[in-house]
């Protein structure tokens, strides 16, 4: 009796044992399917983001980069770039600048300068802003403002200067960094941009500091200053907004660079 049971459980244990085997098998067939369509993905949606940041498209650039970061295990430096773009067309050069640093971090050899490129052009904008504020806000906050652009003017500089000898050359490579497309010359032109905007700025700002120790023995303002001071920074922050859409314009024209931003897909 015993030997009969025995004999009658063994095809159940042969068939849990089969099932098994076919999970194990079927493992490396769906993750096999797995990269394989996550290749084909980045590869669509890398091509998604560059039409849409090309044509101005905020939200289908920054889509894109949002499915390129699902499952972000081929190509890493790709979607953090994306969604630097898509902070780009949104005005955000502060985020973007994140982005392009996270995908600097993780960029392979033969997109490094591409990277770079729209680094250094993030952090351009920056600088500009932070000049551009020392100019119209009042003496006491124009040295910040200065030394803030100071800083940002450097950083860039540091970027480029970290950049690989291969980014300066024209050679195609898959394997080294490289300036097949232009790159080179665009942080060189912006090496010399960063260098001069930089001097300029160094420059004013010791009139800026006399400025405001010329202006301190002055007698108080009328009553009717405060709203005069009220209508003058609104003025301001109106010419700041401007500022800002067009430096926006200014980075995806880069018309002081003669082109566009660089995209590694």
């Amino acid at each position: 009796m015993n030997r009969e049971k025995s004999t009658a459980a063994v095809p159940g244990r042969d068939k849990k044992r089969r099932r098994r085997l076919l999970l194990l098998s079927a493992a490396p067939v769906l993750v096999a399917v797995a990269l394989a369509v996550k290749l084909l993905s980045v590869g669509y949606l890398g091509s998604e983001a560059a039409a849409s940041f090309g044509r101005g498209d905020q939200a289908g650039t920054a889509s894109a980069a949002s499915g390129l970061d699902i499952a972000n295990f081929v190509e890493r430096h790709k979607a953090p770039f994306a969604a630097g773009d898509a902070l780009v067309l949104s005005g955000d050069f502060t985020g973007a600048r994140a982005r392009f640093e996270a995908s600097l971090a993780d960029a392979p050899p033969a997109d490094e300068c591409k990277v770079r490129v729209n680094l250094v052009l993030s952090i351009e904008r920056l600088a500009n802003a932070a000049a551009a504020a020392a100019d119209a806000t009042a003496a006491t906050n124009s040295a910040q403002s200065a030394a803030d652009a100071a800083r940002l003017y450097d950083d860039g500089l540091a970027v480029i200067r970290a950049a690989p000898p291969g980014c300066f050359s024209p050679d195609e490579s898959k394997d080294n960094a490289n300036g097949a497309e232009g790159e080179g010359d665009r942080l060189r032109g912006a090496e010399e941009r960063l260098q001069s905007k930089a001097g300029k700025l160094g420059g004013a700002a010791p009139d800026a500091g006399t400025g405001d120790a010329d202006k301190q023995p002055q007698p108080d303002p009328e009553p009717q200053q405060s709203q005069l001071d009220k209508l003058e920074e609104s003025a301001k922050s109106a010419q700041r907004e401007r500022n800002g859409g067009r430096q926006r314009d200014e980075y995806l024209g880069n018309t002081d660079a003669g082109s566009g931003t660089d995209r590694p897909w």
